[in-house]
């Protein structure tokens, strides 16, 4: 049963891959395509189809896909993230607080990742200013407004349209969780390698859909992330690399110019991150290749795995004491437990700080693709007494494979090598199922190839 109600109409918005996609009425994106796993293979020519023209910038290409809902279940970019779904979310929303899409306080809002921010946030404004002038006429009445929840690009998407479109004045806040306000090197990296290569066929169309995606860009780095090997940094602007589209580059950094000089008036904004992951946040150059490092001039700053810590707050904020940061890997940062207890507080205008726990947190580092199908796992944490064991599920069946205790390697440091139990993408969970409230486990996406 609901605890409070919440008088706004609740808006939530997924990050990038978050949306299924149809043509024709056909699923052409979905969560069976999206893991990336056995049976994706058989699904190569939908992923071409969604490659997108040269030149595209912010207009629809009006190819008949459509966004019709959001992906419940693990949708991921290798190299770029794996997200863990929205179903734990939407489920917390609908059943703690009463929200629903029938009633009208609920909009679920999917789009077309493919395409640009701009455009996606005109749409969002189009869905919803008809769904508040409904939910005031059903039961909101005429003092309800918006609070949107965002998770990733979707806090992108939101920002453009409260604060360069005008949308603040229907709003009473934004709550943004591992939103890449600076963007992320992920994206950098697998628009110049190509997407995980290691997945063999399937790397050539995921590349091929990568490198044609506005939006894709529009996560680009923005801070001086390329490093010389005299340690000199540098902006990407201006600058070719290759896989990089300049002028989707350029654009992008126009738009970030865009939001960084917007007023963030007339609304709250919270923000939510993740830390202690090992987290891509610069780039060594060395030649004409670039290559992903875990450290900006010499220092670890962490982040969710996807986004690094400095990036989750927006230009208007001056630094990072206002994120209420979880130790938690970016794609289950929305399911989150302690994070949802907060969400709450937020929405019915209690105190966060009484859903606060004291679980200890972890820094968890696994391979985003397996070598074979052996997954080796290295925790490190403050306290150095911990009895850890990682565990895999499939995530295409649910099917709960290989378990293993983490060796206590002395000073906060952990380790084992988990053998996965069959190619396909796997959940993998570090954490102390006999003490659940003593650790806050963190969860991971592995893909194993066939070896």
């Amino acid at each position: 049963m609901p605890t409070l109600p919440v008088k706004d109409l609740v808006v939530v918005l997924p990050g990038i891959m978050g949306s299924v996609l149809t043509r024709d009425g056909r699923e052409v994106w979905n969560h069976t395509l999206a893991v990336a796993g056995r049976h994706a293979l058989g699904r190569l020519e939908d992923l071409r189809a969604l490659a997108l023209p040269p030149d595209i910038g912010d207009a629809d290409p009006e190819d008949g896909v459509l966004a019709v809902s959001l992906i419940k279940g693990l949708h991921i970019l290798p190299g770029v993230s794996a997200i863990d779904g929205y179903g734990t979310l939407v489920t917390f929303l609908q059943r703690r607080l009463g929200l629903s899409e029938q009633d009208g306080n609920l909009l679920l809002f999917p789009y077309d990742w493919r395409l640009s921010i701009r455009l996606n946030a005109r749409r969002l404004a189009t869905r919803v200013e008809q769904a508040l002038a409904t939910w005031r006429g059903r039961g909101g009445g005429p003092d309800a407004q918006v609070a949107f929840v965002a998770h990733s690009m979707g806090g992108l998407v939101a920002r453009y349209y409260l604060d360069v479109l005008g949308g603040h004045v229907l709003a009473r806040s934004l709550v943004t969780i591992g939103t890449p306000y600076r963007g992320s090197v992920n994206a950098l990296t697998s628009l110049h390698e190509g997407v995980a290569p290691g997945l063999g066929r399937l790397s050539g169309p995921f590349t091929e859909l990568a490198r044609s995606m506005p939006s894709l860009h529009q996560l680009l780095p923005t801070w001086r992330c390329l490093v010389d090997a005299e340690g000199g940094r540098a902006a990407l602007a201006g600058i070719r690399v290759f896989g990089v589209d300049k002028d989707l580059a350029a654009d992008a950094l126009t738009l970030h110019e865009e939001l960084d000089r917007a007023d963030v008036a007339g609304y709250a904004l919270h923000l939510f991150g993740g830390c202690r992951q090992p987290t891509r946040q610069s780039a060594g150059v060395v030649a004409d290749r670039v290559a992903g490092r875990r450290d900006l001039s010499g220092t670890d700053h962490g982040g969710d795995g996807t986004v690094p810590r400095f990036s989750c707050f927006p230009a208007q904020v001056p630094d990072d004491s206002a994120v209420r940061f979880f130790a938690q890997k970016h794609g289950a940062l929305q399911n989150e437990r302690a994070l949802l207890t907060q969400l709450e507080a937020l929405l019915t205008a209690r105190d966060p700080r009484q859903f606060l726990d004291g679980g200890r947190e972890l820094t968890v580092d696994v391979p985003e693709v397996a070598n074979g199908l052996e997954c080796p796992v290295e925790v490190t944490a403050d306290d150095d007494r911990l009895m850890l064991s990682v565990s895999a599920e499939d995530v295409e069946t649910g099917r709960t494979g290989a378990h293993k205790t983490v060796r206590n390697l002395g000073h906060g440091s952990y380790r084992t090598r988990l053998t996965l139990p069959g190619p396909g993408t796997w959940r993998v969970t570090v954490g102390d199922p006999a003490n659940p409230g003593r650790v806050r486990q963190v969860s991971s996406i592995v893909l194993a190839a066939q070896p």
